[in-house]
């Protein structure tokens, strides 16, 4: 019977050639297709699972060095914090020692201050010469100051003009004069006591070396109106 059955199905598929075919086809399609989407859904969960497992390892890798840092700026802190105690501690030691650096810089410190100081006082005593000077006009006009190596003397009245370049062991200055209508003189080795006699205005100043001093590398100069003396001025 069973042998008839199977005679009959066989008689069928060869009578029905392009229906087998096609039968067969979409058989073998579907089961092809189930094969493959069930392959092909657990690569897909193997690989997300080990992108996760990759992405877990990388997490706790970059948390160890984190915590590997934050230990280490710890450490430098406490070292950091060690040399600011030591150094106080030596910085201390060395205020203690009057000829140390931290006690001279104060010093040199100190002593700018004085020097500012004294620079201003000088300021202040010059503008009041010269309010003094431009108050009492009645009387001979006079002006005197003393100045450093590298400096110039400069009349505020006539604008007469003495630069000293050098000023050299024997009490001897090197320097230019300028007076307004003449040339500029070059001064070599000038004593104390030398003077300029020069008219401006219809008055006549003698301008004077006063004082040199090497020790100090300073000079003295004066200027004085002597337009009531009868001196014959320089050419």
């Amino acid at each position: 019977m069973h042998f008839l059955g199977f005679k009959k199905m066989s008689n069928w598929f060869q009578e029905n050639p392009t229906t087998t075919i096609i039968g067969h086809t979409i058989l073998v399609a579907t089961t092809t297709w189930f094969v493959s989407s069930f392959v092909i859904d657990e690569n897909k969960v193997n690989l997300y699972k080990a992108q996760s497992e990759n992405a877990n390892a990388q997490i706790k890798t970059e948390q160890s060095t984190t915590e590997q840092y934050k230990a280490k700026v710890s450490v430098l802190e406490a070292e950091i914090e060690n040399l600011k105690a030591t150094n106080k501690k030596y910085l201390s030691w060395l205020e203690e020692e009057k000829h140390s650096f931290p006690v001279l810089e104060k010093k040199i410190i100190n002593l700018e201050k004085e020097l500012q100081s004294a620079k201003s006082n000088t300021i202040h005593e010059k503008n009041e010469t010269s309010k003094s000077n431009a108050k009492f006009d009645i009387e001979p006009y006079s002006f005197r100051e003393t100045l450093s190596k590298g400096s110039s003397f400069i009349d505020p009245k006539t604008s007469a003009t003495l630069g000293v370049a050098d000023i050299t062991s024997d009490y001897r200055a090197t320097g230019t004069l300028n007076i307004i209508g003449q040339e500029t003189k070059e001064l070599h080795r000038i004593s104390p006591g030398t003077t300029w006699v020069f008219e401006q205005d219809n008055k006549t100043y003698k301008l004077t070396l006063e004082f040199v001093n090497w020790l100090s590398n300073t000079v003295t100069v004066s200027i004085v109106d002597i337009s009531n003396l009868n001196l014959s001025p320089q050419k």
